[in-house]
């Protein structure tokens, strides 16, 4: 392997590299990194661990087409990007996208393709399927244009909710602390009175012993059941399974299939006007969709078009889907314009989708009040019974 720069060996070298990080250009697989001096290789590890936030991935996608359109050679284009980006993993990975197509002859979407942890599988298609068609300038506005709409659902669905899950941890830190620093003293006064403590009170000693002499079996019971949660997640059958389950949750089916319509829609749309074709854009669709079910629905969709079906009939089979859908692909199929009805569909959608948020953030937060004030009713009488019960004790011993 050659090295465009000279390595940094020195401690003063590595300070230099340090501070202007942006100054060395890094090729993956080109340039040699084993005699870095140590400070450098850690400094790499990190950003070779850095993540690439979607915001910024579709701004580079914006910005390439730009320059493209602009007559800047491809190349060309992706080496200002790369310097410019704030994000040192994006621009060590445009730095070598460009060698990739300068150096080895690669096509644009083969060497994206050698970074599947930065650019997905369907981006990587429909920059395939654009250098096909000769638009590759449209794709990369319409890949750009998508990314920030499904950033803004993505968006709008944690604000909604952002403030519950504010509020659970609140209450559970809250718990934590009264468990640990409160009712101990509140134990030692209630076993110096001796006075017989009421079904609540015990409960609360109780759990509050448990948390203070086992806390790190719960500790430990947590992470590990995050971690269980994770991997079952990766695997095939367990992300099928949680997909199914939130399609059906109670209270907000309704909620997630209409944000997967609004997906199908927008999505769709922006294959059909990017100019790929019908069955590519199916299977683009169905990996771009992050329900699995919902993408295994769209995959069947596409074995049925190769098979004879019309676009509608065959979205008409799938259950899991909304019944709007087939009924509007007709209507397009009907007139030709299938981008622009889904087009329409997707924002009818989305307005719909927004007043369920809202919606859900109002039904959301009574549940929460309830549950908090049950919790602090129970806390104030296992507390406060005994109290005025060793008050009743004091008094009629004073009389």
């Amino acid at each position: 392997m050659s090295d465009p720069q000279s390595s940094p060996r020195t401690f003063s070298e590595a300070l230099q590299v340090l501070q202007h990080p942006h100054d060395r250009t890094v090729i993956y697989g080109v340039t040699d990194r084993r005699d870095d001096h140590w400070l450098v290789k850690l400094n790499d590890f990190l950003i070779d661990m850095q993540g690439i936030k979607g915001k910024q991935k579709a701004r580079f996608f914006h910005s390439l087409k730009l320059l493209f359109a602009s007559g800047v050679q491809f190349t060309r284009a992706l080496e200002m990007l790369s310097r410019r980006t704030s994000n040192l993993r994006l621009s060590r990975v445009l730095a070598t996208v460009s060698h990739d197509m300068e150096q080895g002859g690669l096509s644009f979407s083969k060497a994206l393709a050698k970074h599947p942890r930065v650019f997905t599988n369907s981006e990587v298609k429909m920059i395939y399927s654009g250098e096909l068609t000769g638009k590759i300038d449209h794709t990369l506005d319409s890949i750009a244009s998508q990314m920030q709409k499904n950033l803004e659902l993505q968006m709008r669905i944690r604000s909604a909710l952002m403030y519950p899950i504010t509020v659970i941890l609140a209450v559970i830190l809250a718990s934590v602390v009264v468990m640990i620093f409160i009712v101990p003293r509140l134990t030692a006064l209630f076993a110096e009175a001796g006075a017989s403590l009421p079904l609540s009170t015990q409960v609360l000693i109780f759990m509050s012993e448990f948390t203070r002499q086992f806390w790190w079996l719960l500790l430990t019971v947590a992470v590990a059941g995050y971690f269980w949660f994770q991997n079952w997640l990766r695997t095939d059958s367990g992300r099928r399974q949680f997909d199914q389950w939130v399609l059906q949750a109670p209270l907000v089916s309704n909620l997630v299939s209409n944000i997967q319509t609004v997906r199908i829609a927008q999505n769709f749309s922006t294959l059909m006007k990017s100019g790929i074709p019908l069955n590519k854009a199916l299977l683009v669709l169905s990996e771009i969709i992050p329900n699995r079910v919902v993408g295994e629905a769209i995959g069947n969709i596409e074995f049925d078009i190769r098979s004879g079906s019309r676009l509608h009939e065959a979205f008409a089979k799938q259950k899991d889907l909304d019944p709007v859908l087939p009924e509007i692909l007709e209507v397009g199929e009907t007139t030709g314009s299938i981008s622009e009805v889904l087009t329409k569909l997707g924002d009818q959608y989305e307005f719909e989708v927004d007043a369920q948020l809202k919606n859900l953030s109002k039904l959301i937060e009574p549940i929460i009040i309830i549950v908090v004030g049950v919790a602090v009713i129970f806390m104030i009488l296992a507390v406060l019974t005994p109290i005025f019960q060793m008050q009743e004790i004091f008094s009629s011993g004073a009389a």
